[in-house]
């Protein structure tokens, strides 16, 4: 009964006044953290005009953007970056075999990869956002991991309709088009939707707070 009522109250982000909303507020995101984001672009083209862009550089990049679009109480300088170093170490320790483990078994075939990204893709954003509001430990990321999974099956519709299937249809560009571009075009359609996942995991965890943490 919950998993139907979630699953309706997902669906209805696509009325167009509340989905006219989400992305106002998205873009108003972007807008006010892209004196962040911009470093973040410069450094993703280095490395891509380099040739080196391994799974986990491409992990660190997707912290760095969440934690950036979060909405947080504290001033987003250096000193907001550094509270959460230890977050990012143990981020990069934990999930490095992971991404590794996946990227060998994925990148085998470029169709089940781009599954796998599209599914794995909500799940790695929740779990950031549920695990930086969080204690820094590894305990703690598994528990995020799994109010993550959580929220991803209890707003199914949103994540499938909005990211999923968009996103593996956008895949098919990189036969049509140079891969230099793709990648590019990959990393901005990444970073709109960090912004629009923030948005609706602080909309949801509003709505449904009791589902994933005992009151």
């Amino acid at each position: 009964m919950v998993l139907l009522q979630s699953w309706r109250e997902s669906f209805l982000f696509f009325k167009s006044e509340n989905l006219k909303l989400l992305l106002l507020v998205t873009l108003r995101i972007i807008y006010q953290s892209y004196l962040f984001f911009l470093p973040v672009f410069v450094l993703f083209f280095l490395l891509l005009f380099f040739g080196f862009m391994p799974p986990t550089v491409l992990a660190t990049l997707v912290f760095i953007m969440v934690l950036v679009a979060r909405p947080s109480v504290k001033r987003k300088s250096v000193d907001y970056f550094i509270d959460y170093i230890f977050h990012f170490i143990v981020w990069f320790f934990a999930v490095r075999f992971f991404v590794v483990l996946f990227s060998w078994f994925a990148l085998k075939n470029i169709v089940f990869s781009t599954e796998y990204t599209a599914i794995i893709f909500p799940v790695e954003v929740f779990l950031l956002l549920f695990w930086l509001d969080a204690r820094c430990t590894v305990k703690d990321i598994g528990i995020s991991f799994l109010r993550a999974v959580k929220m991803f099956l209890l707003n199914l519709p949103f994540c499938l309709f909005s990211f999923t299937v968009p996103f593996f249809l956008f895949s098919y560009l990189s036969y049509i088009i140079p891969m230099v571009l793709f990648n590019f075009l990959e990393f901005i359609i990444y970073m709109f939707y960090i912004c629009l996942f923030t948005n609706f995991y602080v909309k949801r965890l509003h709505d449904q707070f009791y589902l994933y943490f005992k009151v």
